[in-house]
């Protein structure tokens, strides 16, 4: 296709957008427009300045580092793992160097406390001035020594927040977090779980489905409901649960007073997002990003998580489930294998599975809440596992890192060994003993 033609579609498309939207979509070009014309000045001052900083790079290296915080796991990982490397000089140049964090500015952040925290420990610039910058040093060669890639790292494989801790609380907003959680109904000594379950209404939040289809993600959501029971025998064992969330589709369906639906209370804030997940005993939940905030904090996760090729697997803290996976037109449920030999065990996507003939079922309120005390038990009493439920871990873990070596799909062959590293977790030994089927 000739750039005319490219030209033509564009334009075509803009006059559709404008008749379909009205003067609401003709503004919010204009504005995109007047933006263009704001970032040349930008480019010409970054043209020179990439220049100055090959030129000075036999003595000192600049790199510019862009941090992804439009995604709120992201921005905790990526920039936890970067840290940790930087303290303990793991893969840093042998030259003096000097690091520019910055945000692009198309990414919106999503937790202001998040980002006050992390300046106080990396330097950040203008993402205006340093995104340019980043985008001129690529049209160069030997770009690759003036930008960072650990951002690229999104999984601790290493365990290096065992040995770092990169974000930290201030004396003041300690005792700040203590004192809303005796809002809360909290004493000093109080423990407490954050509960953490997806559903789409945070998406929407971001983008609407106007820019985005977000039925991709629907896998993943299960229904708050299929948590109440879990969270009701937390509450037994002694632990307060809090319900997280910027935005929720439902409440929960309870009236224990222990059981708080922070995610619909008037006193969630930024700040106390990242206290709760920073202090609570354990996480309880599906996979999203909230998830990496206690992992940074040195927290147990105890997940469904879907797909089963994803599970967080480089930490025995980590315990996990998935959803069944229901071959429909033999009505049966596939095991552990079967769900890598269909080529569903890297399924991002809600239509893979339709494509697959697998239907997803939530797991029962039973199973989770078999999860939440095996989680409890094992961290109060320091449980260790029988010689029988032990075999069963150890034949869950031989088999899912022979499945991840052998997965059917190819375009995932370079993946598993990324966001895995050695398998360490845990798969819910009460599900593996009522349901030794799975593990074939």
């Amino acid at each position: 296709m000739s750039l005319i033609s490219k030209i033509i579609i564009f334009v075509k498309k803009q006059i559709v957008d404008i008749k379909t939207y009205g003067s609401t979509e003709l503004l919010r070009k204009f504005y995109l427009l007047i933006k263009v014309f704001f970032i040349i000045p930008f480019y010409l001052v970054a043209i020179p300045t990439c220049l100055i900083i090959r030129l000075i790079s036999p003595w000192i290296i600049i790199r510019t580092i862009r941090l992804p915080a439009g995604n709120f796991g992201d921005f905790i990982i990526f920039a936890g793992i970067y840290y940790c490397k930087k303290k303990l000089k793991i893969n840093q140049p042998k030259k003096k160097h000097f690091d520019l964090m910055y945000i692009d500015q198309k990414d919106k952040f999503y937790n202001k406390q998040l980002l006050k925290m992390w300046k106080r420990k990396l330097n950040f610039f203008s993402g205006r001035m340093l995104g340019s910058i980043n985008k001129v040093h690529k049209l160069m060669p030997g770009w690759r020594t003036f930008i960072d890639l650990n951002e690229r790292e999104n999984r601790d494989i290493n365990n290096l927040f065992e040995k770092i801790q990169p974000l930290e609380f201030t004396k003041e907003e300690k005792a700040y977090g203590k004192e809303m959680l005796s809002k809360f109904g909290l004493k000093d000594k109080d423990k407490f779980v954050c509960l953490a379950v997806r559903d789409g209404s945070f998406q929407l939040k971001k983008f609407s489905t106007r820019f985005r289809n977000w039925d991709y993600h629907n896998f993943r959501h299960i229904d708050i409901d299929k948590f109440v029971l879990a969270a009701e025998e937390l509450t037994k064992r002694g632990y307060y649960v809090f319900r997280m969330g910027v935005v929720v589709e439902k409440s929960m369906t309870t009236n224990n007073p222990m059981i708080i639906d922070y995610a619909s209370s008037n006193m969630r804030s930024d700040f106390m997002d990242i206290y709760l997940g920073a202090n609570c005993s354990f996480l309880l939940g599906t996979g999203f990003g909230f998830q990496d905030l206690p992992t940074i904090f040195k927290k147990p996760l105890a997940l469904i998580s879907v797909p089963l090729g994803n599970l967080h697997s480089y930490s025995e803290k980590f315990l996990h489930l998935t959803k069944h996976h229901v071959l429909k037109k033999e009505n049966r449920r596939l095991s552990l294998s079967e769900i890598f030999s269909h080529g569903v065990a890297y399924a991002y996507f809600s239509k893979r599975f339709e494509e697959k003939g697998i239907e997803l079922v939530e797991n029962t309120q039973e199973e989770i809440r078999d999860l939440a005390i095996e989680m409890v038990e094992s961290l109060e009493n320091n449980k260790k596992l029988n010689f029988e439920d032990e075999k069963l871990q150890e034949t869950f873990r031989n088999l899912y890192t022979s499945n991840l070596r052998n997965s059917a799909d190819e375009k995932m062959k370079n993946y598993p060994p990324i966001i895995h590293g050695q398998i360490r977790c845990r798969y819910g030994t009460q599900f593996l003993k009522e349901n030794k089927n799975w593990l074939r």
